[in-house]
């Protein structure tokens, strides 16, 4: 051979083994390969298989009931089935809503919108379609599952409130899951609490999702169900509500605006809670149209606002009794003494006046909190002083918030008193204003029924409370002094006995005697002048006085407390004072007395005690 020959010949050798090496380190390569999928990745593989094999359905759970004290439901479950889909088990989506809109006559616009709600969701989660349908609704859908991989007809509930508006924001109402329930771990078609109880109390009353085994094809088809774990249900609830008296207050007060807050005095229990105008809970259960929510939302009457905890209002004359107290606690020379009421007050240069024009003559604190006199709490709270008002208010609970657990909850206004550099002035006039619960103080409903009950109670200011039978939750014990609590005591049971007070005509003819104080709250200022201008016009409805009536029952051996307030109402006597009659009524009814006293033939109703507060 010639030297080229073997130059190449070993070129040609060198190559061959080069081959050989790659292509023994491919085969090993291969076994290596063959051996992680066959020995260590076997099990994974074969997990994998079997969930390809086998679909996890997921089984929801029944939403507790809620039921009032007595046991009337305020918040049930109806028998319905729900649609779903899985979008990860549908190799066409577009083909599958096709033939689901011709099966259940949806519109396009539905078609869309749900092909919409399925692209925002996770793939291997189910997708709402439709709920709350019938048997009639999905039975041609169900008789032909077969044809529709990933589609599923489930049995279920859905909610049901039967008392809608008059319990809807103490009760609240669910809605599907949103994107945070989600990331939470809750399915999309789940239902969630948004509002009042059904909110606060979402971990009693969802349950633990349930799920059932099937058996399905390469595309999805379900074969069979093999095995079902059952969901568990949520909890039942029994609230401390008594509906009927909720129901008395709600006819009560009719189509006007305003709140009622009852209490029981010992426990704190939540026998009412009434927000007007309310909203229909059963709308949000299959979602909310836009166009209703936007109604609801630019209604001037606020429907979704709830009065009885988030609204604030100017207490007015119901504030003469924590004033009375404070004046009492600190020993107040004019708490015990008497002073003239001439139907006003002068101020400098200013005259401020009394609601009865030409006064209430000489004047005790036991007829001023009858009678309802200003110029007495004008004098009153200026010896006492802004800080010894701000101080007693926030003792006896106002300008915190109450702790019921349906919040948000407003605090209400309380002025705070500071001293030092900096510090605010506070005047004279200032302080008269906010002793006849005028100016900057402010307070909801539900404060002002919680001081009611620690005035019958005997100081013992209570955490409202919403479950029934739980034991009382005592927010603090105030030091006060039986005798100045009698003195008040006498003195609110006189609002309603004595035919000189304000709450006479409304309240006193009740077969359980009640005690409590009226108070008419101004919207906007009026003159002070001896005559009202030639040209003055009624003022329209939206700037009439507020109506509170605030107290507590039976008088001698007392059970509940409440407030009531009725927006734009006029005179707390006329206005509030039948709303809280009507509830006295309910709970005497409840306890086995229906009858009322009646009058004695020479009593004599004072038109300027029933219209004056």
């Amino acid at each position: 051979m010639t030297v080229s020959t073997l130059e190449e010949r070993g070129r040609f050798e060198r190559r061959l083994l080069l081959l050989q090496w790659f292509a023994g380190l491919l085969l090993l390569l291969l076994f290596v390969r063959l051996a992680d999928l066959q020995w260590l990745q076997h099990e994974g593989f074969l997990l994998q298989a079997e969930r390809n094999r086998i679909n996890v359905v997921p089984i929801l759970p029944t939403r507790g009931e809620i039921v009032d004290r007595n046991g009337k439901g305020l918040a049930l479950n109806a028998v319905s089935y729900n649609l779903t889909l899985i979008p990860e088990r549908v190799e066409n989506i577009s083909a599958v809503l096709a033939n689901l809109q011709k099966l259940m006559h949806w519109t396009d616009e539905r078609t869309q919108s749900l092909r919409k709600r399925i692209t925002r969701s996770r793939d291997d989660r189910p997708v709402l379609l439709a709920d709350k349908l019938q048997w009639d609704d999905v039975a041609q859908v169900a008789a032909r599952l077969h044809h529709l991989p990933g589609v599923d007809v489930q049995a279920g509930t859905h909610r049901y409130y039967p008392y809608g508006p008059d319990t809807s924001h103490l009760i609240g109402y669910v809605s599907l899951a949103r994107g945070e329930d989600v990331q939470a771990g809750i399915l999309s078609t789940e239902k969630v609490g948004r509002r009042g109880v059904e909110r606060a109390y979402e971990s009693l009353l969802h349950g633990s999702l349930g799920s059932q085994y099937e058996e399905v094809d390469a595309h999805g088809r379900r074969i069979s169900a093999f095995r079902r774990v059952p969901p568990e249900k949520g909890q039942r609830l029994s609230l401390s509500l008594d509906v009927d008296v909720q129901k008395a207050a709600s006819d009560a007060l009719g189509d006007r605006t305003g709140a009622v807050a009852v209490l029981d005095v010992h426990t704190g229990e939540v026998l009412a809670l009434l927000s007007k105008p309310g909203f229909e809970p059963n709308r949000f259960i299959t979602g909310l149209e836009t166009e209703q929510w936007q109604e609801w939302v630019n209604d001037p009457q606020h429907p979704l606002i709830n009065r009885t905890i988030q609204a604030a209002y100017p207490p007015a004359s119901t504030f003469k009794i924590l004033v009375s107290l404070a004046a009492l606690q600190a020993g107040s020379p004019l708490s015990h003494q008497s002073t003239q009421c001439d139907g006003f007050i002068e101020l400098g240069e200013r005259k401020l006046r009394c609601w009865k024009r030409r006064g209430h003559d000489q004047v005790d604190l036991h007829k001023a909190i009858v009678e309802s006199c200003d110029v007495y709490f004008y004098e009153l709270g200026d010896q006492l002083g802004m800080a010894a008002i701000s101080e007693a208010a926030q003792t006896w609970g106002f300008g915190e918030a109450t702790g019921i657990p349906i919040g948000p909850e407003s605090a209400g206004l309380i002025p705070r008193v500071t001293t030092g550099k900096g510090a605010r002035r506070w005047y004279q006039g200032e302080t008269m204003i906010t002793a006849i619960g005028q100016g900057e103080v402010t307070v909801t409903p539900l404060q002002l029924a919680r001081f009611a009950a620690a005035i019958a109670n005997g100081g013992t200011l209570l955490r409202p409370e919403l479950l029934a039978g739980q034991p009382a939750d005592i927010e603090r014990q105030i030091e006060v002094k039986p005798e100045q609590l009698q003195a008040v005591r006498s003195a609110m049971r006189d609002v309603v006995a004595s035919v000189h007070g304000t709450a006479h005509s409304s309240m006193g003819r009740l077969a359980w005697t009640s005690a409590g104080k009226t108070g008419t709250a101004q919207v906007v200022g009026e003159a002070q002048d001896d005559e009202k201008p030639e040209n003055d016009k009624p003022l329209k409805k939206i700037h009439q006085d507020h109506a509170w009536f605030m107290g507590y029952a039976p008088y001698e051996n007392p059970r509940i407390a409440f407030a009531v307030i009725v927006e734009n109402g006029g005179h707390g006597g006329s206005a509030a004072g039948p709303v809280a009659a009507a509830v006295v009524r309910a709970m005497a009814k409840a306890e086995g007395v229906d009858s009322e006293q009646v009058m004695q033939p020479d009593a004599v109703v004072l038109t300027d005690g029933a219209e004056g507060d």
